[in-house]
């Protein structure tokens, strides 16, 4: 992701940066909702999770508005 955005300038590097964090939070949310609380023992940590989900979702949706600003 690095290198790719690397290269970009401007408005370029704004859509591109703005992209990877959908994906990004896409990808973390999946994997704390599909993989980590259906597995999670602690209760202290299954409930941090929990927590945590929504705050993600938050930062997800601002990412898709500036996506849809910028696009």
């Amino acid at each position: 992701t690095y290198a790719s955005l690397e290269s970009k300038t401007g408005a370029e590097f704004d859509r591109a940066y703005a992209s990877n964090e959908v994906a990004y939070h896409e990808a973390v949310i999946s994997v704390i909702e599909q993989t980590l609380l259906p597995a999670v023992k602690n209760a202290e940590l299954k409930a941090l999770l929990e927590q945590v989900v929504p705050a993600l979702e938050a930062h997800l949706a601002h990412a898709k508005q500036v996506v849809a600003q910028l696009s």
